[in-house]
């Protein structure tokens, strides 16, 4: 009986693994990280659009480590916000 339990924990330890290896982690729009203004309305726009398409797979990322650790997804999630805050400010103007 105790090597069943012994089996099915790791098992179980290995299954999380697994799902948090599965995890694809997106890369942060380069454009939303730049320390300069934007160079036009135009770059602004189209950083927006990256920025929108980084938001829904930062959401995916963060659901599927969700699956395994809610630390772990809110990690992901106060990551999301950091990248969306500096691109709010660039889009503002407020360069550090």
């Amino acid at each position: 009986m105790k090597r069943l339990v012994a089996i099915v924990a790791l098992f179980a330890g290995l299954q999380s693994e697994v799902l948090f290896a599965a995890c694809s982690k997106p890369g942060a729009p380069a454009c939303a990280l730049e320390r300069v203004p934007f160079a036009s309305d135009k770059a602004a726009d189209d950083c927006r659009i990256e920025m929108l398409s980084f938001r829904g797979k930062m959401d995916e990322y963060a659901s599927c480590l969700g699956q395994a650790s809610v630390d772990e997804e809110k990690a992901a999630r106060d990551e999301y916000e950091d990248v969306r805050v500096k691109f709010n400010q660039r889009a503002r103007g407020e360069i550090e």
